[in-house]
């Protein structure tokens, strides 16, 4: 795979940690073929910076960010150009929505799922 082919910024310090982070009830974001799990906090966007950096024309430089609270895991939208989409609804801009396991993602043309560890 090329580094232009790669989504997921796994050589960051923060990636190679998350990477072997694994414990039972936790939820992992999972889409082409990968699974990251959510520690804290995953940024989505087309920019370098973010955790999951999508090659999509329609995914904003800082598209959406994923948190975990407590035990609990919930999507923003960060103000993006074509919106971040939970379950087909659309999630609107500068609020969190709670997330659960099995839920689908749409940012851009790239579709992402929650999965819990253990269910």
């Amino acid at each position: 795979m090329s580094k232009q082919d790669e989504t997921v910024n796994s050589e960051s310090v923060v990636g190679q940690r998350l990477s072997k982070i694994q414990r039972s009830g936790d939820m992992f974001l999972v889409f082409r073929d990968r699974n990251m799990p959510i520690a804290s906090r995953i940024t989505i966007g087309r920019g370098g910076q973010n955790m999951v950096e999508l090659d999509d024309s329609l995914v904003s430089r800082y598209h959406a960010v994923i948190q975990k609270v407590e035990d609990d895991y919930f999507i923003e939208d960060l103000i993006s150009t074509n919106g971040t989409f939970v379950n087909g609804q659309k999630v609107p801009s500068g609020k969190y929505i709670l997330l659960h396991h099995g839920d689908v993602i749409l940012v851009g043309r790239t579709r992402l799922s929650l999965h819990q560890l253990g269910i």
